[in-house]
């Protein structure tokens, strides 16, 4: 569709092998082979630290919204883990809770635990 060969015939940047020509709605890109693209973020739950049960679960809701688009569909997605933030401090009436707390806390500060 946007045929850029006129104005330079070597490709030289990165712009020259991106498939992106511009923004046309917000969200909304037109690739340069005419076609559209739309992006969008979604966050979801660390599945990493999933059981085997909720893998199961989770994958046969997305098997449900992806058989519903049919032909001509391309889905790229990325997956980024960010280590949660720290764990709140906490003030309790009795020992027990405490200690209860204090183990739950051990446990969520270990190194790669929480995300």
């Amino acid at each position: 569709m946007l045929n850029l060969a006129e104005y330079r015939r070597k490709e030289t940047r990165l712009a020259d092998y991106l498939p992106w020509a511009c923004l046309v709605a917000p969200g909304v890109v037109l690739n340069k082979d005419g076609s559209f693209q739309r992006t969008f973020r979604y966050r979801g739950p660390d599945l990493d630290s999933a059981t085997a049960a909720e893998l199961v679960a989770v994958s046969a809701r997305l098997n449900n919204v992806v058989k519903r688009f049919g032909d001509g569909w391309a889905l790229f997605f990325e997956a980024e883990r960010v280590p949660a933030q720290g764990y709140p401090p906490g003030r309790f009436a009795d020992p027990a809770s405490w200690l209860v707390d204090e183990e739950r806390r051990a446990a969520f500060e270990a190194v790669g635990a929480h995300f």
